[in-house]
């Protein structure tokens, strides 16, 4: 036997050749090492005796060597993969050598690429002893014949995230010794034929995320007695009223069926009698969908798991929670519209909780400080709820609780000084958002399992306290925090978010954050402090995607180092006073940038060309520095400023985070929901942006910002024509340089344009006539320039009646400045063109935005009118 054992340091590439002469070994077990992307090795399939091979997460890439065809004694093989740690990168040219695995009973190829191996059916169907297969994310195609089935002994199979688009195949049904099912993660059609009743065998049943319940629910579904787990989640019931299928869960299977979930597909109505004869019924998960009514009172008194949040339910709760449900574990009704008055007789009965969440509802919340709550509670989430002002005492009672989240709970009180002290357990405390007052302790390193810390937007002072080596993610801003960051926090190698923005932190940031493979700082926010000194030049992770260190006292260059940052998308030093030149290096190395904000520097030199390589651009802001030279024409390739982005919320840190909490019942979609919220929708990358005249700050907006801001610099030359390229910009800010030349006729085809200042420049002729085509100006300031001739008079320019904008340029005349031009015809609401040149100039703008306009409104006006389009559309987006 040959194992890793995990609690070891990994096995690297050179460490597997003594397995060479092991040619009597029966078991070994590879998993969750780092062999560096290497191949598997052929002469594996030389150890012949082998019962049992375990490569998962190993680290192996590359083709699957056909010569494990030889071994004909395994009976347990594992090369997968994981969804949030894609540790192995294989794939299989061809599956026909699977066939002479003669003896495998369990075989998982979990993200194992199968898309090359057309034949991978038939060569499983050869293996007669085999009982569970996992091909989960393959990549493959689902056949939808097979001549003869022999997979009679097949119990478990997988074939779920394939993104399948077909009908189920019909050879899955004579599988008739099969008792889990998952096709999750696909998009069959006809999800559930009447020939699913062939399936006698049947205990777990995932058709999860198919998009579309297509074809209903036949009655043969009901006749399923042995069935225990059904999940129908992200499946939108087309049919509406679930008080049809009473017939369906009628049969056997309202004796046997024990899980039952179907979130996130817009279920709608009051909750179905049927629900109640579901006597065996342990978990039931009805989240994120659209019940309305009163609170669900059907007397299950198996009941472990109730998670109706997220709906719209209205109404009080019940006072009788703990007689119709006297088991229950788990319990979560947050996110409604219930009324009334939460008091302890709610909670009489319910002895065995240990999860509570009833967040963010309409009624008060009054728990005395006598409260016994159960005793057993782990879980804690009371977001957006009425439960202050005082900080409730009787928590203090709940030495297991795991997670205290309390956010924006209206508490405005001192923490109490047990607090830290009560529960050993805490993984994740969230505080954050109310008014809490007092000193945090010195240390809290005797909370081990701590991960997460939220006390943002209190009113907490001190210096910032010594934490377990175990945290992961620690937001402290928007408080009074003092002193000096300690080096500790360098010594938390598993730190993936670190906010103490917007304190009164002093001193230098310390340059001890050596990065070994294994950091997973993400996230560093130190802006709006009183710090000092250059950038330290270990800063940079491997993994450091948001970096904001403005408003503070930095100084000395940009140091190279930050070219290590090579995931970084927004990169935040603005309002400090650095010096020296933008480095050509960041512009080559920081291929991912998103967001490159400078402004209130003393940087000097030319703007680097190498930035329009940066396909990711978005927000450029050099205001207010000594940048020269002349504005780059590449910034005119900046491929994100021409087209319109797309945001993908990306869950991976809430999920890693969320895998770690120690609770029976996993499928907390709350907490998921919450961090989720937090860490990928803007919380942790937010940036200030003079916009339109005055700072905006951006957070959950941010990916849609684009916005270009080189003002007060000493800039000269003429505005290069490419950047009227970047037609999905929403801000230009070029004022208080020295450019000259004119201003380009293609301005009017910026037709998303919403703030344009080139004010206090040299630039001369006339305002362009397109402009008036820039629908969504809402801001334009020319003044102080050597413009002449007529304003235009049309569109936006009729609803900037400010003449400030225009001062300074003498030779300008018409609306709304007093010295109106004479002999002009404005029958038309515009003036005529000058010549035909122009004429057809206007004519090809007037084109274009006639067009984005049609465009727009054929897609969003027949979404908007049609709302069955528009209710698919917007649940897909979201």
């Amino acid at each position: 036997m040959f194992q890793y054992g995990r609690r070891s340091q990994p096995l690297k590439g050179d460490h597997i050749n003594p397995l060479l002469g092991l040619k009597h070994l029966q078991y070994l077990d590879l998993s969750m090492n780092i062999f560096g992307g290497i191949q598997i090795p052929a002469f594996l399939g030389s150890l012949q005796q082998l019962r049992y091979l375990d490569l998962s997460c190993a680290g192996f890439s590359g083709v699957v060597p056909h010569q494990l065809s030889k071994l004909s004694s395994l009976h347990y093989l594992d090369l997968s993969s994981v969804s949030n740690l894609p540790c192995n990168h294989l794939h299989l040219a061809r599956s026909h050598w699977l066939s002479n695995l003669s003896s495998l009973q369990y075989l998982n190829l979990n993200f194992v690429d199968l898309s090359q191996a057309y034949d991978w059916l038939e060569s499983l169907n050869t293996l007669p002893l085999i009982s569970e297969i996992n091909l989960s994310n393959c990549i493959l195609e689902v056949p939808l014949s097979l001549a003869h089935v022999n997979l009679t002994k097949l119990q478990v199979l997988d074939l779920s995230g394939n993104n399948v688009h077909s009908v189920v195949p019909p050879w899955l049904f004579k599988l008739s010794s099969l008792e889990s099912l998952d096709l999750s993660a696909n998009d069959f059609k006809e999800l559930i034929p009447s020939a699913i009743g062939n399936l006698t065998s049947l205990k777990l049943l995932n058709l999860a995320r198919n998009r579309v319940l297509e074809g209903g629910v036949p009655l043969s579904l009901g006749n399923l007695c042995m069935l225990n787990s059904l999940d129908l989640s992200a499946n939108k019931y087309l049919h509406g009223d679930l008080n049809e299928l009473g017939e369906v869960f009628s049969g056997c299977i309202k004796d046997s069926l024990e899980i039952l979930s179907w979130v996130c597909s817009g279920l709608t109505g009051y909750f179905p009698d049927w629900l109640g004869n579901l006597k065996s019924l342990k978990m039931l998960n009805l989240y994120y969908n659209s019940f309305y009514g009163p609170f669900f009172q059907h007397g299950l008194h198996s009941l472990i798991k109730l998670d109706i949040s997220r709906n719209t339910l209205n109404g009080s709760v019940p006072v009788n929670l703990g007689q119709l449900y006297p088991k229950l574990e788990f319990l979560d009704f947050a996110y409604n519209n219930l009324t009334g008055v939460l008091t302890e007789a709610h909670f009489v009965g319910l002895t065995k909780l240990q999860h509570l969440g009833f967040s963010a509802n309409e009624f008060k919340v009054d728990l005395g400080s006598q409260w016994v709550p159960p005793l057993g509670l782990k879980m804690l989430l009371m977001l957006d709820s009425k439960l202050g002002p005082k900080f409730p005492s009787w928590i203090q009672k709940l030495q297991k609780l795991s997670a205290a989240l309390f956010p924006n709970a209206g508490i405005s009180d001192a923490l109490p000084d047990w607090f830290w002290n009560f529960s050993v357990n805490l993984q994740l405390v969230d505080l954050s958002h109310n008014d809490i007052k007092g000193k945090l302790p010195t240390s809290l390193e005797h909370l081990s399992n701590l991960l997460y810390v939220d006390l943002s937007g209190n009113s907490f002072e001190g210096p910032v306290p010594q934490f377990p080596a175990n945290l992961e993610y620690l937001l402290l801003f928007s408080n009074k925090i003092i002193g000096r960051i300690p080096e500790t926090l360098c010594d938390l190698k598993k730190l993936s978010a670190l906010d103490l923005s917007k304190n009164q932190l002093i001193g230098e940031i310390p340059n001890c954050w050596n990065h070994s493979l294994k950091q997973s700082l993400s996230t560093f926010d130190l802006s709006d402090n009183q710090l000092c000194g250059g950038i330290p030049t270990t800063i940079c992770s491997p993994f450091l995607a948001y970096l904001h260190l403005s408003n503070n006292n930095l100084s000395g260059e940009l140091p190279l180092s930050l070219r290590n940052c090579r995931a970084l998308t927004t990169l935040d030093l603005g309002q400090n006073k650095l010096s020296g030149r933008i480095p050509t290096l960041l512009a080559q190395s920081l291929l991912n940038l998103e967001v490159l904000r400078l402004r209130f520097n003393m940087l000097v030199g030319d703007i680097p060309p190498e930035l329009g390589n940066l396909t990711n651009l978005r927000v450029i802001d050099f205001a207010y520095n000594l940048l020269s030279g002349t504005i780059p024409y590449s910034l005119g390739n900046l491929r994100a400023m021409k087209f319109a982005p797309t945001i993908f919320y990306n869950t991976k840190v809430a999920l890693e985070i969320y895998d770690k909490i120690s609770f029976d019942y996993v499928d907390n979609m709350e907490i998921l929901y919450m961090i989720s919220n937090k860490l990928q929708m803007g919380y942790m990358d937010n940036i200030n942006v003079n916009l339109k005249g005055r700072d905006v700050q951006y957070d959950k907006l941010l990916p849609l910002l684009i916005s270009i801001d080189l003002s007060r610099n000493e800039l000269s030359g003429e505005i290069p024509e490419d950047l009227m390229n970047l037609l999905e910009k929403m801000g230009m800010n070029l004022s208080g340089n020295h450019l000259t030349g004119r201003i380009s006729e293609k301005m009017g085809i910026l037709l998303r344009l919403e703030s344009l200042d080139l004010s206090n420049n040299n630039l001369s002729g006339e305002i362009p006539t397109t402009m008036i085509m820039l629908s969504f100006l809402s801001r334009l300031n020319l003044s102080y320039n050597n413009l002449s001739g007529r304003i235009p008079y049309g569109g936006q320019f009729l609803s900037l009646p400010d003449p400030s904008i225009y001062f300074g340029n003498p030779a300008l005349c018409g609306f709304p400045l007093d010295n109106n031009c004479e002999n002009i015809d404005r029958s038309f609401g515009v003036g005529y063109p000058k010549d035909e040149d122009e004429a057809e100039k206007i004519g090809f703008y007037v084109s274009i935005s006639l067009g984005y306009i049609l465009g727009f409104w054929v897609l969003w006006g027949a979404l908007l009118l049609n709302k069955k389009w528009g209710s698919v559309y917007f649940q897909f987006v979201d």
